[in-house]
């Protein structure tokens, strides 16, 4: 498409007046932002559920009617989540060594943390890095570019590292994400006695 910026501009904005059923949608999603922006003063447990069944009720019935298409979709999501996982391109790759290095800052500049949260974040984060430098010297000494990802991956030794590095960081994220949960709810239960 070769529209000009005022002309995306113009789309954006008739876009919901297009059809019956956009101006719907369109009501539909204002009546529910008013609600919460309301109930925000208000503080109404009802009103929060009632809103969530509502947003719920109404992608609910998009999913039922779009159910093939939206299958669709979701297959190739997790085809692509597979491929980034079993064979990511090394921007993927050196993102997930980013959250490591972020993750790690944190939790050495984190006061308010167990000894335990840190030797655990301390050794996957180690681990991971620790791969990911083994992933670069490989590279270098076997002079592989690390743009040509099919090079990369018809190397055994590199292809190992990738998978387990892979592994470490699914494993990090997901005890990070167990433990922030089990915190905030300790948190509360220790707030409410």
């Amino acid at each position: 498409m070769d529209l000009s910026i005022i002309e995306q501009l113009l789309t954006f904005i008739t876009l919901p007046f297009q059809s019956f059923l956009t101006i719907e949608i369109l009501l539909i999603f204002i009546i529910l932002y008013l609600f919460f922006l309301y109930n925000e003063k208000r503080q109404n447990k009802k009103v929060k559920i009632t809103l969530i069944a509502l947003i719920i009720f109404f992608f609910s019935l998009l999913v039922f009617y779009f159910s093939n298409d939206i299958l669709n979709v979701l297959s190739e999501i997790i085809k692509t989540l597979m491929r980034c996982f079993y064979f990511p391109n090394i921007t993927f790759y050196i993102l997930t060594v980013i959250i490591s290095l972020v993750i790690l800052i944190y939790t050495v500049l984190k006061n308010k943390t167990t000894k335990l949260n840190k030797i655990i974040t301390y050794t996957l984060t180690f681990i991971h890095l620790y791969l990911f430098t083994n992933f670069i010297s490989l590279a270098i000494t076997n002079n592989l570019s690390l743009v040509n990802t099919a090079s990369i991956y018809q190397h055994d030794n590199m292809f190992v590292i990738v998978l387990f590095s892979q592994i470490i960081f699914i494993l990090l994220i997901i005890y990070k994400v167990i433990y922030q949960f089990c915190y905030i709810k300790h948190s509360k239960l220790k707030n409410t006695k």
